[in-house]
């Protein structure tokens, strides 16, 4: 794969991670979308044709299509122009604040100004609707607009600032600006002989590398600072699912008591539930770093198996473990700590990326672990 493309494919993806757990907020309705049948499709188009403001049918289409927009051409085009009817027609609408309401800048470019232009014209039109400022910043590209996104939410977050979800929101995106300056910068140097504006770039490629690199660590603080405010305004039921976040922005702002503290708690409160195999996984990774800090092998050691040992969750099973960790211990030619990680991850992600990263350890390489050093 062309090497400017396969740094996207991964930071990518690693930012539909960060808010693949936004969708979980929309009806089941909503998201039957991903499984719709050929005649399912052509019975809701039906429906639009009759009532045109039908948003559920029209929220299941942009699921559908969403799905099939990263293979196809035709389903980006369509995708597009249905979620551009719902930002004109509806700006308000809380489907608009799921992920599959965005349109890639780089895959379809036309599309997505078409929808950051109508977005403007809103945020021109109804500045103090907190709703529809929140959408739009969900629409906006963190790689192309990232200081639109970072302004929306701002303004949606003093709109609005007993809500939780503003500050968390504004949170996740500072901490994947520090993550992905720390790892654009490691993977995905400018390649020699390009500029940023160069003809030999995809289309919409260039944004990737014009946006500035900020200090990774004074970034994490923003980030931090955010999820501070808002597991102050969150219940006790949410808190939990805010500290692994707490823990990862308290760790790349170099606050490592902090995030000690956290990753402590999340091991100590991991009870039970779909979020148990999370903070397990992440909690430990956490520590274990902060043991490196400290020329902790053993200990770092301990805690990357406790990590692998855990049961899955629905992101692990899908996504995968994280990386960091098991790097950074391959780095110090700690070989056999790391295959049996792998040994143990193979229980919730039986991948075939597994296997490969431990031939290429037991050859005495260091894998790609590409954005499995991200989630």
């Amino acid at each position: 794969m062309n090497r400017p493309l396969s740094v996207l494919a991964v930071v990518l993806l690693a930012l539909c991670i960060g808010s693949a757990a936004s969708a979980a907020g929309f009806g089941d309705d909503i998201l039957a979308g991903m499984n719709l049948g050929a005649e399912e499709v052509e019975a809701l188009e039906e429906r639009l044709g009759s009532n045109p403001h039908d948003l559920q049918a029209r929220g299941q289409l942009i699921v559908y299509y969403h799905a099939k927009s990263f293979r196809d051409a035709g389903s980006r085009r369509i995708h597009a122009d249905h979620v551009l009817w719902m930002i004109r027609n509806a700006p308000d609408a809380d489907f608009l604040a799921a992920p599959h309401a965005k349109v890639d800048p780089v895959m379809n470019p036309e599309g997505y100004f078409a929808g950051k232009f109508a977005w403007n014209d809103h945020l021109e039109q109804e500045p103090t609707d907190a709703t529809v400022v929140g959408n739009a910043a969900n629409f906006f590209s963190e790689f192309q607009d990232r200081e639109a996104v970072i302004e929306t939410l701002q303004k949606a977050k003093s709109l609005d600032p007993h809500n939780p979800k503003w500050p968390t929101l504004l949170g996740h995106v500072y901490l994947r600006v520090a993550s992905f300056s720390r790892q654009l910068d490691a993977i995905a140097p400018l390649p020699e002989g390009l500029d940023a504006d160069s003809p030999h770039l995809p289309d919409g490629l260039a944004g990737l590398f014009e946006q500035p690199r900020p200090e990774g660590s004074s970034t994490a603080t923003l980030a931090l600072e955010e999820f501070e405010r808002a597991y102050e305004l969150t219940g006790d039921l949410e808190r939990p699912h805010l500290r692994g976040s707490l823990a990862k922005a308290a760790f790349d702002a170099e606050r490592y008591d902090d995030a000690r503290a956290y990753a402590t708690t999340m091991l100590d409160d991991a009870t039970s539930g779909w979020d148990q195999g999370n903070q397990l996984h992440h909690g430990n990774l956490i520590l274990g770093r902060i043991a490196l800090l400290q020329d902790d092998v053993a200990q770092a050691k301990y805690h990357l198996l406790e990590a692998g040992g855990v049961s899955g969750s629905p992101q692990l099973n899908s996504f995968g473990p994280n990386m960091r960790l098991a790097a950074d211990l391959l780095e110090l030619g700690e070989r056999d700590v790391v295959l049996a990680y792998f040994e143990l991850c193979a229980n919730f992600w039986p991948r075939d990326e597994l296997k490969d990263w431990a031939a290429l350890v037991e050859a005495g390489q260091t894998p790609d672990f590409g954005a499995n050093l991200v989630y």
